[in-house]
């Protein structure tokens, strides 16, 4: 078989050099051009600019096209629901409820918030509608002269007014985390709390001084709690406990439950609150002159009510809010109250009265709660619909919140008045020792002037102007049982006083074991007083508030 020869093909050298084209060149030799003897060796080779983008289809075109699929899609998408029988879902608008709140105390407040600010996190619309018989809000604590506005010293509008701290010490805001951090969340700031130094008070029993010590209790000097500890014992230090537990009770993290012994069980106070008092006091060593010359005027002070009515856990708050009631400044419980309103631009309807509330049909298919009022400076009564009701007024007469047949549990918490009396003088008040207070119990003989005051308290300087001189005076506090303006004129020499009383200041806290609910009707009434058979503080108001608002919530969205 001949083998055929394979044939290659060459380019011919130039005739200047007759070398061959460079070696390991991947270009093909006809790059490599003739060249005359002008051709220079080194030679500059333009580079071509690479050639621009086209797209394969016009903008307008692939417009054109998506909206040509889009067509097909929806056409398709008719002709498949209407053979297939299925028809697509119309979007349905959620329903509005409408939500009254009696009573703009910390609990109603607090409900407020919580009902605005998670609805709208679960999408739910509600128009919450707040009422208050006051002409202030803030409850009990926001006093309010003849006028409707606050008090103020020496009734001059240039004064500072007195505010809910003046009745309570300063530390009200400090003492009340909860309600604290709830209200910097609404309102975005921090609040900023100044440590105060240590105060002096008395105690009276009978007719004598019978102590004299300093407060709060882990600032007391040395050689002061010495002498307490020659002359009270070991029930000094165990005191000084039955403070820090008190102290530390916090309800920050408790959880939103109707239930309330579930309640107690998550914050681990079912024993102190189901324990009477006294016999707290035996189980941790706490007796003698020290509970009747301190203890007991303490508890006085905070609950009027004596330790034998009372529970474990009311009697440790007490002798905690005693001992800190001045330890700190920072922030106003009204101002914050008022500012949490105006955050949620909800109605609010101040000096409007709720005079009944009742359950009634108001149409072929509908049926609400009509809520009956009267407004200061309007004549008759009026009467709105409402599909939710909060009651958070602990002066409200629950029986008539419907009849009895619809409540399904009536008020078993009972409370009592307090009378709180303002009042300025030229000096500072030294007869009892030059003290910032002095606590009452039982005063008689040299102090009989005092028969049912619990009370009297230095609060702070103020100035007031006198035939164009300027004069420093002292603002007092007194708070008493059966009120003590005229003893308190006739015995200090006052140049100023103001007294209101406080209708519903104290709910009787006895050590329950069977606690009410906080929804009265299964038609959708609530209250939140239910909470005070345990305790009375800001924070345990606030948490009766998120509690019921939480429950309203959730019955609207199943």
């Amino acid at each position: 078989m001949t083998r055929r020869a394979r044939r290659y093909s060459f380019v011919a050298p130039s005739d200047r050099s007759k070398s061959p084209p460079p070696p390991y060149s991947t270009r093909p030799p006809s790059i490599y051009s003739r060249r005359n003897e002008q051709t220079p060796l080194i030679i500059h080779v333009k580079r071509s600019e690479p050639a621009s983008y086209q797209p394969y289809w016009p903008v307008s075109e692939c417009l054109l096209l998506l909206l040509i699929v889009s067509v097909c899609v929806t056409v398709f998408f008719f002709l498949y629901t209407a053979l297939s029988g299925i028809v697509p879902p119309i979007p349905v608008t959620p329903p509005v409820y409408s939500v009254a709140i009696v009573g703009a105390g910390p609990a109603g407040i607090s409900a407020l918030q919580h009902l605005y600010l998670e609805s709208r996190n679960r999408i739910i619309q509600v128009n919450i509608t707040l009422f208050e018989a006051s002409p202030l809000i803030g409850g009990q604590l926001a006093l309010n002269d003849s006028t409707g506005g606050p008090v103020f010293p020496y009734d001059d509008p240039e004064q500072a007014p007195i505010i809910a701290e003046d009745i309570t010490g300063t530390a009200l805001v400090w003492s009340n985390p909860l309600f604290t951090k709830s209200s910097e969340a609404i309102l975005g700031d921090k609040l900023e709390f100044t440590e105060l130094p240590s105060q002096e008070v008395s105690y009276i029993s009978g007719n004598d001084i019978v102590s004299q010590n300093s407060r709060p209790y882990n600032k007391m000097p040395l050689f002061r709690w010495m002498g307490l500890i020659f002359r009270y014992g070991s029930s000094v230090w165990k005191a000084g406990a039955l403070i820090n537990q008190g102290t530390n009770l916090r309800f920050v993290d408790a959880p939103l439950t109707t239930d309330i012994t579930q309640l107690m069980i998550n914050q681990d106070i079912v024993e102190p609150a189901q324990e009477f008092a006294q016999a707290g006091l035996d189980s941790r060593g706490i007796g003698g002159a020290y509970e009747s010359e301190i203890l007991r005027a303490q508890v006085e002070r905070v609950h009027s009510q004596g330790i034998p009515n009372i529970s474990t856990l009311a009697m440790m708050l007490a002798a905690a809010q005693e001992d800190y009631a001045n330890a700190y400044a920072g922030g106003e419980l009204i101002d914050r109250l008022e500012q949490i309103v105006a955050a949620t631009g909800v109605t609010v309807r101040t000096a409007t009265e709720v005079t009944g509330i009742k359950h009634e049909q108001i149409n072929d298919h509908e049926s609400a709660w009509l809520v009956q009022y009267g407004a200061f400076g309007f004549p008759g009564l009026g009467a709105e619909p409402f599909d939710r009701v909060i009651l958070a007024a602990p002066n409200f007469d629950l029986y008539r919140a419907s009849s009895i047949d619809d409540v399904e549990a009536a008020s078993g918490v009972t409370y009592h008045p307090m009378y709180v009396t303002f009042f300025t003088l030229p000096q500072r008040l030294n007869v009892f020792g030059d003290v910032d207070q002095v606590l009452f119990h039982l005063p008689r003989g040299r102090y009989d002037a005092f028969k049912g005051v619990r009370e009297l308290a230095f609060v702070r300087e103020v100035i007031r102007v006198v035939d164009g001189h300027t004069v420093v005076e002292h603002l007092y506090r007194a708070l008493s049982d059966n009120g003590a303006a005229k003893e308190i004129q006739e015995n200090l020499g006052v140049t100023w006083l103001h007294q209101a009383r406080l209708e519903n200041a104290h709910p009787d806290l006895f050590p329950y074991r069977h606690f009410l609910p906080f929804k009265l009707s299964d038609k959708g009434l609530w209250w939140t007083s239910a909470i005070h058979a345990i305790a009375s503080t800001v924070d345990m108001s606030w948490l009766a508030g998120k509690i019921v608002a939480e429950d309203v919530l959730k019955g609207l969205q199943r």
